[in-house]
């Protein structure tokens, strides 16, 4: 036992000596920081947190991790030093291609059984590298097919019970050019796996191990760390269903991918036939389920009555709620909702509390209300589809959204009733000019006939000098006092249209100086030469000359005959 104890410490050591401990972890964290971005960009928020993303499949890959190396140890699988090398290089290469499905060991260790029969035996100028490459060539195929049938069972269950997990919703664009939503299920499972390597303290014994051992009779362990991955688009079903239904397709497959592994430990031709069937397989079982999926319509778009979620954020009013992905909010605090600007302005009819009414998935209405907090998200924590084609909305911009839309509604009703009243008043005024006037009929004057008469025949004769007396009484004022007042607030009511046509800010500042500047303009002909008014200075000047000698002369002509009389 101390001897097991004391390898198990080493094989732990070896851990976290492995350089793919390290890079597994950064790789996931690079895919979940990319998931993160890409809803920031599409929802204005996150659904799940990096670290969450990272360490929520830890539990159930450890498990399995477990169990699978229980099986490996029972089979007795040796895998050489030189075999890791190749499987971690081929793994780097397909790094990146930042895709969660080729990203698995089952891609990279199907490759790998493809490039062994092509590598040399050795002869190269590193020592290190002559090794490892006698150790691949004297490698085991049927225990390599073996370990390579092992995970790929371990993803088919790891993809059927936790595949569906915390799937990422997004949105794309239609055949019809509608924006639609989908959801992306994403999986990324770090087992720690206990293998045999050549040399070690332990040594075979009877039946056991059920492969030739490529050192002899003694080997050791190691804790290798591998990864399995997973990704599919779901956008016609459920999330949980669509990856439930690649989950039992896979392993549909794996009872083919076993029943050939059997077949190889009779016949060994066949035992490339496994790497063929795990790496082919799988892409077309992907494929063939995509490709269904996107000839089916989206189960998420925009709807004339309700809003279906698309999205509830982790430990937000929704999610304590009990809203789930799918489900159908009809009513908000008792108004009917179509789109998000009116379940935002729902909400805000009761900023402390929400009252929703729900459709949920099997059809059936049920009620659900919570308290609304400080700080809540402004959508109580779920995701839709967008209202347009231009994406979601932030919680300012969907605010002033709910604004805008409001005042437009009230200068709408504005206009409206002023319109109405214009109608009413105007039809008033019909009426009343239609109605003859009785006491008018009543006090007419009899002359008045043969006047009338009188002034048809004036008129006939001469039509321009013809003239028509009306009779004004007081009703008939009031009448024309009514007419008055609608020509004017008819007048006002265009005056207020035309202000919006016209100039404003420094425009109607210039459009007032230019009129002024017509208006004070003197006429042309008003302009004269400086000769014409040095001309018409000097006419002045002689008329007034002559005129104080012809005044002179008078008084002189004055003066002589008053002398005379005396």
């Amino acid at each position: 036992m101390e001897v097991i104890g004391l390898e198990i410490l080493k094989a732990v050591g070896r851990f976290f000596l492995h350089p793919l401990t390290y890079i597994f972890v950064i790789a996931a964290f690079w895919l979940s920081m990319r998931r993160v971005k890409r809803e920031r960009k599409e929802f204005h928020t996150r659904v799940y947190d990096v670290i969450k993303r990272v360490t929520s499949p830890i539990a159930i890959a450890i498990i399995f991790g477990a169990s699978l190396s229980v099986v490996i140890l029972l089979l007795g699988i040796e895998v050489p030093v030189g075999i890791l090398a190749l499987l971690t290089a081929v793994w780097i290469v397909l790094l990146p291609l930042g895709h969660a499905r080729w990203l698995s060991m089952t891609v990279a260790g199907s490759i790998v059984m493809f490039i062994i029969p092509f590598l040399p035996a050795g002869g190269t100028e590193y020592s290190w590298l002559n090794t490892w490459l006698a150790e691949i060539d004297s490698a085991s195929i049927l225990g390599l097919i073996w370990l390579l049938a092992a995970l790929f069972l371990a993803e088919s269950l790891l993809i059927l019970l936790d595949g569906w997990k915390q799937s990422s919703p997004s949105l794309l664009k239609s055949k019809r050019g509608k924006m639609v939503g989908q959801h992306i299920a994403s999986r990324l499972w770090y087992l720690p796996l206990f293998l045999l390597f050549p040399v070690g303290p332990f040594s075979t014994e009877g039946w056991w191990p059920l492969f030739e051992l490529t050192s002899g009779q003694s080997f050791g362990l190691a804790l290798f760390p591998l990864m399995l991955g997973f990704q599919a688009k779901v956008h016609s079903a459920m999330p949980i269903d669509g990856v439930k239904k690649v989950g039992k397709q896979l392993l549909a497959l794996n009872l083919l991918v076993i029943g050939v592994a059997v077949a190889a430990l009779f016949y060994p031709v066949i035992a490339l036939a496994v790497p063929a069937l795990v790496l082919i397989g799988r892409e077309c079982v992907y494929l063939l389920y995509r490709a269904n999926d996107k000839r089916q319509l989206s189960m998420f778009t925009r709807r004339e009555e309700g809003l279906k979620i698309l999205g509830v954020l982790p430990h937000s009013t929704a999610s304590k709620m009990g809203l789930q992905i799918g489900e159908i909010i009809w009513k908000t605090n008792g108004l009917e909702i179509a789109s998000q600007a009116e379940f935002y302005h729902a909400l805000q009819q009761n900023p402390a509390f929400c009252k929703l009414e729900i459709i949920d998935l099997s059809g059936e209405k049920r009620f659900a209300q919570s308290s609304i907090f400080q700080g809540d998200h402004y959508q109580i924590g779920c995701l839709f589809v967008p209202d347009d084609e231009f994406g979601n909305l932030s919680s300012r911009a969907l605010r002033s959204a709910v604004v805008i839309q409001r005042d437009r509604s009230d200068i709408v009703v504005g206009d409206s009733h002023q319109l109405d009243q214009k109608e009413s008043e105007l039809e008033s005024v019909d009426d009343t000019e239609n109605v003859p006037n009785e006491s008018e009929a009543e006090f007419a004057n009899p002359n008045e006939e043969v006047a009338s008469s009188i002034d048809e025949v004036e008129g006939d004769t001469n039509p321009e000098e013809k003239e028509v007396n009306i009779p004004v009484t007081t009703e008939r004022e009031k009448q024309l006092d009514v007419a008055e007042d609608l020509q004017k607030k008819e007048g006002f009511f265009d005056k207020e249209t035309k202000s919006n046509e016209v100039a404003y800010g420094q425009a109607a500042g210039l459009s007032a100086f230019y009129e002024e500047f017509l208006n004070s303009k003197p006429a042309k002909n008003t302009w004269t030469s400086d000769f014409e008014e040095k001309k018409e200075s000097d006419a002045e000047h002689k008329d007034g000359s002559n005129r104080s000698e012809r005044k002179r002369s008078q008084m002189e002509e004055d003066n002589e005959r008053n002398d005379e009389d005396n």
